[in-house]
C-alpha cells in the first residue's frame, strides 16, 4: 500500500493541526485526490513522524488530526557531511537526490580549480532533497549549504572527527574508526589539483579510491557517500 509522506515546517504535536502549505494542499486536493478521512505520514525535520487523519479541506489549507506520533530508528547515528564540486545542473541535482536517499546529512558545494560550473540554484536543491527525504523515508532533511571554495570548505571541515578526500591516487576505501562526524570530499570532472590534494594533506585529510574504474564526479559523489554512511552505521 503507498504511504504518502509530507515534510512540514510545523511543529507536530498531539491534536489538530492545519497545514497552509499550498504545494501540499495542492497535492492532497487536486493531485492524490485525498478525501475526509484519509491518512498520511508527516515528518517535521526533528526526528519524528506521525500518522495523521484528514479532518477538513477548507479554502487553501487541510486540517488534519495527529493520531500517533513516533520516533522510527531509520537515520544513519553519524553525521556525514558531503562537500562536493559544482556540476553541471542535472548532474549535481542527481548527487543532492541520492545522497539524500542515502542518508548524507549535510551537502556543500565547493569550487575547486578545475571545477567548470560555478552557480547552482540552492533553493531548487532544497526542494529536491526535501522531495528525496520524503520518498526514502527519512524524518530529517539534510542541510543544503551555500557554494563555499576549496579553502573555506577545508576550514568548515577542520572540526570533523574524520575527513576523507576521495581520489585515484589515494589507498584503498576501509573505514574501520569509531566517529561521530566525517566530511567527505568529492572533486570536479576534472580531478583534483595536486595543490589541493596537498593543502588536505596537510589538513590531516585520509586520500581513498574508490575503486579501479574511472568515476564520473556524480556516481563518486553517490557511491562515497552510501559506502561511508553505511560502513560505519
Amino acid at each position: 500500500m503507498r504511504e504518502d509522506r509530507f515534510f512540514i515546517s510545523t511543529k507536530i504535536e498531539k491534536g489538530e493541526l492545519e497545514i497552509s502549505n499550498r504545494e501540499i494542499f495542492h497535492q492532497l486536493k487536486n493531485v492524490l485526490r485525498k478525501r475526509v478521512g484519509d491518512r498520511l505520514i508527516l515528518f517535521d525535520g526533528t526526528g519524528i513522524e506521525a500518522e495523521a487523519q484528514i479532518k477538513e479541506f477548507l479554502k487553501d489549507k487541510v486540517k488534519v488530526e495527529i493520531l500517533k506520533i513516533e520516533r522510527p530508528d531509520r537515520e544513519p547515528k553519524i553525521f556525514i557531511s558531503l562537500f562536493c564540486s559544482v556540476l553541471k545542473k542535472s548532474n549535481f541535482e542527481l548527487v543532492v537526490q541520492k545522497a539524500t536517499e542515502v542518508g548524507v546529512k549535510e551537502i556543500v558545494p565547493i569550487l575547486c580549480k578545475n571545477t567548470v560550473k560555478t552557480r547552482l540554484n540552492i533553493e531548487r536543491l532544497r526542494k529536491i532533497a526535501k522531495e528525496a527525504a520524503e520518498q526514502s523515508k527519512r524524518v530529517t532533511l539534510p542541510k543544503i549549504e551555500e557554494i563555499l571554495s576549496f579553502k573555506k570548505a577545508i576550514e568548515k571541515a577542520r572540526n570533523f572527527d574524520l575527513k576523507i578526500l576521495f581520489d585515484a591516487s589515494g589507498k584503498n576505501f576501509s573505514l574501520k574508526e569509531e566517529v561521530q562526524k566525517i566530511a567527505i570530499f568529492v572533486g570536479p570532472e576534472g580531478g583534483w589539483h595536486g595543490s589541493e590534494i596537498e593543502f588536505a594533506k596537510k589538513e590531516n585529510f585520509e586520500i581513498l579510491n574508490l575503486g579501479k574504474l574511472n568515476l564520473r564526479s556524480e556516481t563518486a559523489a553517490i557511491a562515497a557517500s552510501f559506502l561511508v554512511v553505511h560502513s560505519l552505521s
